[in-house]
């Protein structure tokens, strides 16, 4: 049953209404005799509708559709004005404050049962409505911290070892995101390492995501056990064809996938379509540009090349997602990779988290109050001596 609160100064007109709303089946029906104890009322209690008065003593229905705007709690409360003929203009302004129809003096009981029932049918609706957003925002929060603990979010410290000092960072968009990173170790020790970017945004990318995420897994382990040696070539294009199969909505992922020995510095690495890392060391800043491939999804037989260089100790290799260099300011001009550079540049010699952190606020400070349009995404692997 819906809870009804009827505000007017005159005792006459509340008796009218509550008889003419009893007559109609509304039986919770609460009164209050000026605009404060009306505030009082709802501040403390919960309604459906609030039939209001304009002119009372002490708080007008101005003032109360005033402090109405700021409860958040109360924005979606539909009211009627209670109006004389001679209060139109009045009305016109508590429509402009809020309000969503109004009742002339004396009352119509036919248009009392229509505008109540219209009124009530689209507060149900909207209850309905605010409800189902609800819902959907656990579960995309769910979603989010699920995704979330896919990726790495602690960082082991360089060790005899593995001598590499290694951090990630990962922005969405959106509640969840198609951006991807991750690292782990082979039995042989090499220390395998990936950044991509899924097309689209949202649940689709996300879950693409975690469907690539886990096929470079469990491939690199296939591949890279029982004495077998596979580049990173053979294990993207091993992915690809996977990622081929019932990708009928033909999403795909751009990815640079690498394996580092921690020994000598050595990193084997695949390109397909993702954008090109920096190789920081010496006061040089390099992107590695080539070998490239195709991007991981959309044809089966697409061949790709393994890559090889070695890192010196000190030397850092930086990755990233388009999102960095996309990132647009508040009229619209792009991060760009002139700009990456002077982060990494004014970053070099730093440990990985520090380079990370140094390229964030370069990007706050450039993208200020802007919405952000695309996931962004960082791996920072620095080769340390290996005496530590």
């Amino acid at each position: 049953m819906p809870r009804i609160l009827v505000v007017d100064d005159n005792e006459d007109n509340r008796y009218t209404l509550t008889l003419y709303l009893d007559l109609e089946g509304y039986t919770d029906i609460a009164m209050a005799e000026d605009g404060e104890q009306a505030i009082t009322k709802l501040t403390s209690d919960t309604f459906d509708l609030v039939l209001l008065d304009v002119m009372m003593p002490k708080v007008d229905g101005y003032q109360v559709l005033t402090w109405l705007k700021g409860q958040e709690r109360l924005n979606d409360l539909p009211v009627i004005m209670i109006s004389a003929l001679n209060e139109m203009n009045s009305v016109v302004r508590c429509i402009e404050l809020g309000a969503i129809d109004y009742l002339q003096k004396p009352f119509n009981q036919h248009l009392l049962r229509a505008r109540l029932g219209a009124s009530l049918d689209k507060k149900r609706l909207r209850d309905q409505v605010n409800a189902h957003l609800a819902r959907l925002e656990n579960e995309l929060q769910a979603a989010r911290n699920l995704q979330m603990s896919m990726l790495p979010q602690e960082f082991p410290e360089p060790t005899q070892n593995c001598p590499v000092d290694i951090h990630g960072l990962i922005q969405p968009a959106r509640e969840v995101g198609g951006d991807l990173y991750d690292f782990f170790t082979t039995e042989d020790g090499s220390l395998c390492f990936f950044i991509g970017d899924v097309s689209g945004k949202g649940m689709p990318a996300a879950l693409f995501m975690a469907r690539t995420k886990s096929l470079i897994r469990i491939t690199t382990e296939l591949l890279r056990s029982h004495d077998i040696a596979a580049a990173p070539a053979d294990i993207i294009g091993r992915v690809n064809r996977e990622l081929c199969q019932n990708n009928n909505d033909m999403m795909f992922v751009t990815l640079f996938f690498g394996m580092l020995s921690p020994t000598t510095g050595e990193v084997l690495y695949c390109n397909a379509g993702h954008n090109a890392p920096y190789r920081m060391g010496g006061g040089v800043l390099a992107a590695v540009e080539e070998p490239k491939g195709i991007i991981l999804g959309v044809r089966p037989q697409a061949v790709y090349q393994t890559g090889r260089l070695t890192l010196a100790p000190g030397e850092t290799f930086y990755l990233f997602s388009d999102g960095v260099t996309e990132a647009n300011d508040p009229a619209g001009a792009l991060f760009s990779e002139q700009r990456l550079e002077m982060e990494l540049h004014a970053a070099a010699g730093l440990s990985s988290r520090a380079v990370i952190e140094m390229v964030s606020e370069g990007l706050k400070g450039f993208v200020g109050t802007a919405h952000p349009s695309d996931d962004i995404t960082m791996l920072c692997l620095r080769r340390v001596a290996a005496a530590v």
